[in-house]
């Protein structure tokens, strides 16, 4: 069993299968395209969360 089959191009109405192939792999890479710019930008906008010191006001019980 073929995974893809490819139309005879002799057969007079294969023309559409070839036509609508071209648009399935036109779509695929379109596809392809945006989820790496996504990731691309997913991995830029991700950047360590910078925490800032907390410095308690209270003084010592001691003193």
């Amino acid at each position: 069993m073929d995974l893809f089959t490819v139309p005879d191009p002799s057969d007079s109405g294969m023309g559409y299968a070839y036509i609508f192939m071209i648009f399935v792999l036109i779509a695929a890479s379109f596809t392809v395209y945006k989820l790496k710019k996504f990731n691309k930008t997913k991995q830029e906008a991700e950047s360590p969360k910078a925490y800032d010191m907390y410095e308690s006001n209270k003084k010592d019980k001691n003193s």
